[in-house]
């Protein structure tokens, strides 16, 4: 694969090379996409655990035995109106 790049994008594979954090820059640009890869799989990581968070949270809350009206709404909109 051949790749060119300019401007900015150039500088800061040079700058990698410069600081001795990759050794050509075909090391520094499979590092920056490696990195990028790690960032984008930790978001979806931490996505679900937001969700999953809210989710106990929500529950916590609505799941109360003494409010039917709190219980009913947590099964529509958490459990896709299925009880537990």
């Amino acid at each position: 694969m051949n790749l060119h790049l300019a401007g900015e994008a150039e500088e800061y594979i040079m700058s990698l090379v410069r600081r001795g954090l990759a050794a050509s820059r075909t090391e520094a640009i499979r590092l920056t996409i490696a990195r990028a890869r790690d960032r984008e799989l930790e978001a979806e990581i931490e996505k679900r655990d937001i969700a999953r968070l809210q989710q106990m949270s929500m529950k916590a809350v609505w799941d109360n035995p003494k409010d039917d009206e709190a219980a009913k709404f947590y099964e529509r909109v958490y459990l896709g109106g299925k009880k537990k």
